[in-house]
Order: C-alpha cells, then sequence, then structure tokens
C-alpha cells in the first residue's frame, strides 16, 4: 500500500480496517508481538532532539520529526518520549519516501502520539497495574510495568535513556493514536461481517451489549469470518437468523471490562461480561486466549489494537463459554447427511428460517424413518401436499423450551407442538414420543434441542372411530362398534388405547362375514369389545411384560428387548401380533393386532 494513499484515508477508518485485518498477506502497520527487554537507566548530555538526530537506528524518526516540525518541540521542555525505532517504522510501512509523502497533520498526530510534555516518567514508578498517560496529541497512551514495561501493549526494549529534557524509552512498534471506537473499527473491517451482523441481530432484542461497547471501556476479542465459519455458521444470514438468547451468551463471552493488552496476558483467568472466565497466555512470540467450551488455545491473530473504547484483539475462533455448539437446528439437520430427507422437506415446507431461530425442543426422524413412513426418496417429499407435510413437520416441533431427556418422566406427558396438537412423550424402557423412540438424544443447537427418532410423527386426524372407519382393514371391528354401541364412547375425550382386530382376525374369530358382526349379540360383543380397550395412553414402548387391565379384564403382555411386544386374552390360546402400532388419534392410541382377544 502506498503510504500517501494511506494517510489520505486515514480519517475514514481505512487505516484501523487494515491493522484490523486479520493476517494472511503483508499489510502495514500490524500490530506484532514484543520482546521482552530491561536495563538500567541511561544519562546522556543532549537533548531529545540531539539524541534522535545522532543515533542510526533513528533516522526515521528523525526524518518524521524533521518533517513534521517537531526538532524544537523535542529539544526543550521536560518530556517522556516513546521513540520507535527504524525496524519500527518499517514494519509500521514507514520508510523514508513514505514519511517525505506523508500527510502532515497525520503524521504530526502520531509523532505527538509518543510524547508526553507533564514530566519524566521512569520505568520504576509506573504501577503494575494500567496508567494512561496524556500525550501532546490530546490522547492516552496505556503504560503498566508488569513482568516487564510496556505502552500500548509494546514491550519497551530499553528504558530510562534520559536527556537533559526529559526521558527517551526505546519501542519497537508504532504507536497508532486511536481514531475509531471499537464498534467503528468492527464496521470498516471487511473481515468481521459476521461480527458485525452477530452485535447488529442482538441488539435487535438487547442493545446492552452494543451500547456498552459503544461508551465504556472493554477488551474485545474479536473473531475473524472464517472462525465464526469454523463454528457452524457457513453464511452470514445463518448469523442474522440465530437465537439472540444464544448470541448474548457467546458475544458477552468474548468481552472483559477495562483494557487488557497481551503485555498484562500472564493473569491467567479473567471474569468475562458473561459470567464465566477465560484463560489468558503469553507465550514466546504470541498470545492465547482460551474458553472453557474450547479444546484448544485460540491464537491472537492481531494483538493489542487500541481504540477509543478499548482494546480489541483478533482471533481465529469463536470463544465457547461451555461445551454446547455453536449452529442452529437448521445447521444441524443441513450438515448431516442422516437427515436429507429432512432437509429437503423442510426446505419444501418453508421452514428453513423457522427452525434457525427460536427456542425449540425438535424431534428429527431419520432418512430411515422417512422411507418408513413412504416417503421414499426426494422426490416423494417434492410432491407431497404442501399443507399435509408442512403439518407434519411442524407436529416435530415443540416451540418456546427446550426439553432435554432428564425434563421426561416415565409419566406419559403431552406437549404442544408448533401444529397446535400435542406429542405424548414418555422416559419408560427408554424415551419415546407417540412411541417413536429416541435413538439420540439432546444434540444441542444455538436455539434449542434435537432427539433424533426412529419413525415420522404423523398429526392425528380425528378420533379412534374416525381412524377405524378410514382404515380399510377395519371394517368388521366398525360393525361391532357399531352393533355393541360404543361408538359414542369410542369417539368421546377419552384416552383409550384401543388393540383394534383386522377383519382377518374376526373371520378367524367365526365372524365369516360382516353380516354374521352386524347380527351378532351386542352383549357378547361388548364384553369382547370393552377387552379390547384400557383407559389410558398405551404406547408400545410403554408395554410391558405381565399383566395389563383393560375396561373388560386383564389382558396378558409379552415384551423383549428389540422385538414387539403381543398381547393375549386370557380365553386364547395363542397370542396376538401387532401389526400396525402406535396410531395416534386425537383421543388415544390404536395397536392393529391380528386376533380377536378373548376375556
Amino acid at each position: 500500500m502506498k503510504l500517501r494513499l494511506y494517510f489520505v484515508q486515514f480519517a475514514a477508518y481505512l487505516l484501523v480496517a487494515i491493522l484490523f485485518t486479520a493476517t494472511g498477506c503483508e499489510r502495514a502497520l500490524q500490530p506484532v508481538e514484543p520482546v521482552r527487554a530491561s536495563g538500567a537507566r541511561v544519562r546522556v548530555n543532549q537533548t531529545i532532539t540531539e539524541l534522535v538526530v545522532n543515533n542510526p537506528n533513528f533516522s526515521l524518526l528523525r526524518d518524521a520529526v524533521v518533517r513534521a516540525g517537531l526538532a524544537d518541540a523535542l529539544a526543550s521542555g521536560d518530556l517522556t518520549v516513546f521513540a520507535p525505532t527504524n525496524a519500527a517504522f518499517e514494519q509500521a510501512g514507514l520508510d523514508a519516501n513514505a514519511i517525505s509523502g506523508a500527510d502532515l497533520n497525520t503524521l504530526r498526530n502520531i509523532l505527538l502520539y509518543h510524547v508526553i510534555g507533564n514530566g519524566r516518567f521512569f520505568e520504576e514508578g509506573i504501577q503494575p497495574f494500567l496508567n494512561g498517560l496524556t500525550t501532546l496529541q490530546g490522547q492516552q497512551v496505556q503504560v503498566v510495568r508488569r513482568d516487564g514495561f510496556s505502552v500500548n501493549g509494546n514491550l519497551v526494549s530499553t528504558p530510562d535513556i534520559e536527556t537533559r529534557n526529559g526521558v527517551v524509552h526505546v519501542i519497537d512498534n508504532v504507536l497508532m493514536p486511536p481514531s475509531a471506537s471499537t464498534v467503528e473499527l468492527a464496521l470498516a473491517n471487511p473481515n468481521l461481517t459476521y461480527l458485525v451482523a452477530a452485535l447488529q441481530r442482538l441488539n435487535q432484542a438487547n442493545p446492552t451489549l452494543l451500547n456498552q461497547l459503544q461508551s465504556g471501556e472493554f477488551t474485545v476479542f474479536a473473531p475473524t469470518n472464517e472462525a465464526f465459519q469454523r463454528a457452524g455458521f457457513t453464511t452470514i444470514d445463518a448469523v442474522r437468523t440465530a437465537n439472540t438468547d444464544f448470541l448474548s451468551r457467546v458475544l458477552t463471552y468474548h468481552v472483559i471490562a477495562g483494557r487488557r493488552f497481551t503485555t498484562q496476558f500472564n493473569d491467567g483467568r479473567v471474569m468475562t461480561n458473561q459470567g464465566n472466565a477465560i484463560t489468558l497466555t503469553q507465550w514466546p512470540g504470541r498470545s492465547t486466549v482460551q474458553g472453557l467450551g474450547n479444546a484448544m488455545p485460540t491464537t491472537i491473530l492481531m494483538p493489542n489494537i487500541l481504540t477509543t473504547t478499548g482494546v480489541v484483539h483478533v482471533i481465529n475462533d469463536v470463544l465457547l463459554p461451555d461445551a454446547r455448539p455453536l449452529v442452529s437446528i437448521t445447521n444441524l439437520v443441513v450438515g448431516n447427511p442422516e437427515f436429507s430427507l429432512l432437509r429437503t422437506a423442510v426446505v419444501r415446507a418453508g421452514l428453513a428460517d423457522a427452525l434457525a431461530s427460536g427456542n425449540l425442543t425438535v424431534f428429527a426422524p431419520t432418512n430411515a424413518a422417512f422411507r418408513r413412513a413412504g416417503f421414499a426418496d426426494e422426490n416423494a417429499i417434492n410432491n407431497a401436499d404442501l399443507n399435509t407435510l408442512r403439518n407434519i413437520l411442524l407436529y416435530h416441533v415443540i416451540g418456546g423450551q427446550r426439553y432435554e431427556t432428564s425434563n421426561f418422566n416415565e409419566l406419559l406427558i403431552g406437549f404442544t407442538t408448533l401444529q397446535g396438537q400435542q406429542v405424548q412423550v414418555t422416559r419408560r424402557q427408554g424415551v419415546s414420543v407417540n412411541g417413536a423412540f429416541v435413538v439420540q438424544s439432546n444434540v444441542f443447537a444455538t436455539n434449542g434441542i434435537v432427539h433424533v427418532i426412529d419413525n415420522v410423527l404423523m398429526p392425528p386426524m380425528g378420533t379412534i372411530v374416525d381412524a377405524a372407519v378410514g382404515n380399510p382393514n377395519l371394517t368388521y371391528l366398525v360393525a361391532a362398534v357399531q352393533r355393541a354401541g360404543l361408538a359414542s364412547t369410542l369417539a368421546s375425550n377419552g384416552p383409550f388405547t384401543v388393540f383394534a382386530p383386522t377383519n382377518a382376525a374376526f373371520q378367524e374369530a367365526g365372524f365369516a362375514t360382516i353380516d354374521a358382526v352386524r347380527n351378532a349379540d351386542p352383549a357378547v360383543l361388548t364384553r369382547i369389545l370393552l377387552y379390547h380397550v384400557t383407559d389410558n395412553r398405551t404406547f408400545e414402548s410403554m408395554l410391558r411384560g405381565g399383566e395389563l387391565l383393560t375396561l373388560g379384564g386383564v389382558l396378558n403382555v409379552s415384551a423383549a428387548s428389540g422385538v414387539r411386544p403381543t398381547v393375549r386374552g386370557r380365553g386364547n390360546s395363542r397370542a396376538s401380533n401387532i401389526v400396525a402400532g402406535n396410531v395416534v388419534t386425537t383421543n388415544g392410541v390404536v395397536h392393529v393386532i391380528d386376533h380377536v382377544l378373548l376375556p
């Protein structure tokens, strides 16, 4: 970058943006980690100007001082000067040609920012905590003596050169006066657009953090765009739709009160605004920060960027306050090949944005679950009725709360879904929802929690009677219910569980034709039918070996791990198999069986 352009655009924060861009190519004015040095006080019989003019290591400082017309000012008074070496100027992109072409006012401001005009501040008088010293430029530099003497996070390589009109401390970096707030700095940097988007998203719900960063003194660890992408935010839209509670928790974890330079990183753990600690470590040549949820320390790419409201350190990873992941439920689905059919369904139904925000509990069917439900491939999903598909998907989502498996118990509890109807969840013999087993639980996302299930949940379309009437394989059962006068009972609120014999089961039991059912003794039919009904919801997953009380007596249940349970009536010589289980209705559940149960 040519220096003339650099200085012309300084006031528009271009300097800040370049300084603040993560490493990876050559940049002007990049902060680097200082090398520690110390030394005893040295007295020279020269003015500060004479010291600079006569020392070849300060030839670029001399050129800058002469160009800015400050030679006389540095020859009198009682001053403290932080004097950058030639290497410091060159590292900042300021060689002799650049200095001669620099904007005069900008150059003068930079130089005056290195001069304290109200006395001699020797190393021994610097406190072990951060102190601001006002410069002749008008703004303060921050000095501290802790494991060495540093200014704005840059260690002084040679301190305490006492001259006739002050003291000189040699530094290995040019000090740049801050010209923007932390927020303005981020806005000017194209490599921090994801961070800016996160702050803007959070500001919609809670402006506290943004207001603090614009007014108070804070140290911010600023993740790059790549850091956000590695954390699961594959696009900036994923940030813009992220859960605001999550963003608040994570972003405040990147902020600590006050200014803290890397030279102060010997403190170990430091409390953040989020309430949990981060670990700050200074290594030879680099500094790191580690969150409680990060497996490895995060490298600081660009340290000690001073702003008008604090200090910024650009980092290469997002800091995690705990082990919970950073991606939304939508991103979890999109990124997992086991959910490719669910992803297709979500996109087809236009629910991707809805599953990327809020506070949700989602029961996510696998590809195998979709195939079992008749959705053989993506074409089947794309050809499905849109409203039906949307209702099915919303029936898998509980809004407003994230329920871990520890929130469930052995009692069957109904949870209202975004579709409007309830799903029934229990933790008996494993966690199940509407009888579908949870095969992977407690998958955390930024906006909720996911439980993977082995079957698609179908919203109930009517009562138990409606379900039977709509099934051509249960016409004998419907005729029996009508003959026994139980239709109104089984259409009431319930809840009930019905073991529903197929037409073939009735025929096997001696009802050769449907007319035989219609002409049967109502009392006999009533006694048989009530033996197929319980007064609660009992899914397959809840059937345990032993006795099951029905409205007409006791059934025997056989249940073993890995196989479907069977039921047997006291008058049956063999058990009935469940051929279609967990048919959910508005007032209960139906299990289709292959034999009539005899009391």
